[in-house]
């Protein structure tokens, strides 16, 4: 009996590690992909990508977190305000699931508040104050539950910079905080090549009117 099961569990742990480096490299193809898609249609066609790699490996949080993120970003960039819910309720799906798997993980909880902050494109006026204080709230959530993530200071950053003063935020405030993701940016080491690692480029967009230029960058 004792043989039988450290037999199965020695295959078990053999086909664990035999599907690893092919669940690596499909991730780093995605995110490879990802990096480089410009359009909505592009985004949501690699968060289906990264849908069937979680399908495949459904104990991983990191295909759902990427296929999350790409809707996310797509809910960001689309002009066509009547689809952001549909396109965000994915991201939602998908960051919760991550969610589910790794727990108190800043980087999902971060991703939570960003899709929560992307439904107020919708209808700021209304949206506005209910929207932004639970995305506020996940945010520094992030940034609590790891000090050193860079972009949870980014994400804080750029709330705080498109919010007016006599809301708590302003250009000061804001260029404060992403002076601090930059400085967190510098000594970031990601876990691996294919967990999160995004936001520099960002990062060098808000800063340039943090330097003394006077153009605002746009929201991405």
């Amino acid at each position: 009996m004792k043989q039988s099961i450290l037999l199965f569990l020695l295959i078990g742990s053999a086909t664990l590690y035999a599907q690893s480096p092919k669940f690596h490299d499909a991730m780093s193809q995605a995110i490879t992909e990802l990096e480089k898609d410009t359009t909505v249609e592009q985004l949501m066609a690699v968060s289906n990508r990264f849908e069937r790699i979680a399908l495949a490996e459904k104990d991983q949080w990191l295909p759902y977190y990427y296929a999350a993120y790409a809707r996310s970003i797509a809910g960001f960039i689309t002009t066509d305000k009547s689809k952001v819910d549909e396109v965000l309720d994915g991201a939602q799906k998908f960051a919760d699931i991550a969610d589910s798997l790794s727990p108190g993980n800043s980087e999902v909880v971060l991703l939570k508040g960003m899709v929560l902050a992307g439904r107020i494109s919708v209808d700021p006026m209304s949206r506005g104050q209910q929207f932004g204080m639970q995305s506020g709230m996940l945010m520094n959530q992030a940034m609590q539950l790891n000090p050193e993530n860079p972009r949870a200071y980014l994400m804080i950053g750029q709330g705080l910079f498109y919010t007016p003063e006599q809301f708590g935020g302003g250009k000061d405030k804001g260029c404060a905080m992403l002076e601090q993701s930059r400085m967190k940016f510098e000594t970031f080491e990601p876990e691996s090549d294919i967990h999160p690692n995004w936001g520099e480029n960002l990062l060098g967009q808000m800063m340039a009117p943090c330097g003394g230029g006077s153009s605002v960058p746009h929201q991405e």
